[in-house]
C-alpha cells in the first residue's frame, strides 16, 4: 500500500515538472519572439544616385555660324539686283553668353550676338550691314534619357543697335539706329567632359527700327519711317558653339 502511495506520488512529481519545463520552454520562446517583435526595425538607407552626374551652375559659352534676315526686298527687277538683295539678306553671326541654373531645369543668362552681312551691285552700289544684339534670357533645360544630352529653349529680350555702311556712286552714308528686340532659341548641348560640352543652336530675332540717323561727310539728320518703310531686323541663325562648365 506504502509502495503504491509512493509510488503515485513520484508519478505525480515527474507531470508537474514536465509541465513546468514545457511552460517554462513556451515562456523563453514567447519572450524571445516578444523581443523580436518589440525591437524597432532599422529603417532602409537610401542609396545615393551616383548616375546622376553633378550639374553645374555656371557656363559659358562661344558661337558662330550662318545667319539669314527675313525682310521683304521691295520690287526687283534684274537678276543682279536679285543676288544683291540675296547677299544683303545672308551672312554670319558670332557671339557668346554667359548661363545660370539655380534649378535643375530653370536658368537665367545674358546673350550677345553679331551679324554682319555685305552685298555689292557692280561698282555703283555697296552696303555693310552690322545689327548687334544683348540680351536677357530665361532658359528651360531638359534631358533626353542618357541624363547627359540637354535641350535648351530660350526666350530673349533685349537691345539691338543696326548700322548700315552705304555707298551710292561718289556719295557714301551711315545708317544707324537702336531699337528693342526679342527673340526664341533652342538648342542641342552634348559635353564631351565633365568641363566642356558642344552645341548647335538655332535662333530666330524679331525687331524694326522706326527711327534712323543718317550721317553723310557734311550733315547728320534723323529719318522718321513709317511702319510699311521701316526697317526690318527679324533673321534666322544656326550655330555652333562650345561652353565650358
Amino acid at each position: 500500500m506504502i509502495r503504491s502511495f509512493a509510488a503515485l506520488f513520484m508519478f505525480l512529481g515527474m507531470l508537474v515538472h514536465s509541465a513546468s519545463a514545457q511552460e517554462a520552454s513556451i515562456t523563453e520562446w514567447k519572450k524571445d519572439r516578444e523581443e523580436a517583435f518589440d525591437q524597432p526595425s532599422k529603417p532602409a538607407l537610401r542609396k545615393k544616385n551616383t548616375d546622376q552626374p553633378d550639374l553645374p551652375r555656371w557656363s559659358v559659352g562661344l558661337n558662330g555660324g550662318y545667319a539669314y534676315r527675313l525682310f521683304r526686298a521691295g520690287r526687283v527687277n534684274t537678276h543682279d539686283e536679285q543676288e544683291y538683295i540675296k547677299d544683303l539678306k545672308s551672312g554670319i553671326a558670332f557671339g557668346g553668353d554667359i548661363a545660370y541654373f539655380p534649378w535643375k531645369h530653370v536658368g537665367f543668362g545674358v546673350r550677345y550676338e553679331m551679324y554682319k552681312g555685305k552685298a555689292n551691285l557692280d561698282s555703283l552700289q555697296s552696303e555693310k550691314v552690322t545689327i548687334q544684339h544683348l540680351s536677357g534670357a530665361l532658359i528651360h533645360r531638359s534631358f533626353l534619357r542618357n541624363g547627359k544630352t540637354a535641350i535648351l529653349t530660350s526666350l530673349l529680350l533685349g537691345y539691338q543697335p543696326y548700322e548700315n555702311k552705304s555707298v551710292v556712286g561718289a556719295e557714301q552714308f551711315t545708317f544707324s539706329g537702336k531699337t528693342m528686340n526679342w527673340g526664341v532659341s533652342v538648342g542641342i548641348e552634348q559635353p564631351i567632359s565633365p568641363k566642356f560640352a558642344l552645341n548647335l543652336t538655332g535662333t530666330a530675332m524679331m525687331g524694326a527700327i522706326y527711327r534712323l540717323q543718317r550721317k553723310t561727310e557734311f550733315s547728320t539728320e534723323t529719318l522718321h519711317l513709317s511702319k510699311d518703310d521701316s526697317v526690318d531686323l527679324s533673321r534666322f541663325s544656326l550655330t555652333l558653339g562650345f561652353r565650358f562648365l
